[in-house]
């Protein structure tokens, strides 16, 4: 039997390397120990001496898969697109996440909205990925 690639058994569709891991260090420091959402602590346990575990989570307010697939050659990983949430508002969004893929935009908006997020986050992150867009140079 053939080998399954990663891609396969993680379900990632497009791998995440040094330079996502560095945006999402950036957004925890800017968000500190607090949700950028709901305002609730962020809490860790520790597991042993030196070993703690966060309980948080990294965001895309605009969803990578959709900013690759609306927004050809946007950069889906800039910080004004990254909220750090706790886990459980985190799977509370990811459920909603079909309407973007339908471009519903006004019912996702509302979805957010409904969730906590404030309503302009979504127009911020949309604006800032077009920018994002590079463009070819013409010589």
């Amino acid at each position: 039997m053939p080998k399954k690639s990663k891609r396969t058994r993680s379900g990632r569709k497009y791998p995440r390397r040094a330079y996502w891991i560095e945006q999402r260090d950036k957004a925890f420091e800017r968000a500190g120990y607090m949700c950028e959402v709901s305002g609730d602590k962020l809490g860790y346990w520790g597991l042993g001496p030196g070993v703690w575990i966060w309980r948080r989570a990294c965001d895309h307010i605009i969803p990578e898969r959709a900013v690759r697939r609306y927004c050809k050659g946007a950069n889906p990983h800039i910080l004004e697109n990254l909220k750090v949430i706790t886990p459980s508002l985190h799977s509370k969004k990811t459920a909603i996440e079909y309407l973007i893929f339908r471009w519903d935009v006004l019912s996702y908006k509302r979805e957010l909205n409904r969730l906590g997020f404030n309503p302009l986050l979504f127009d911020e992150a949309w604006k800032a990925l077009c920018e994002s867009i590079k463009t070819p140079e013409k010589s």
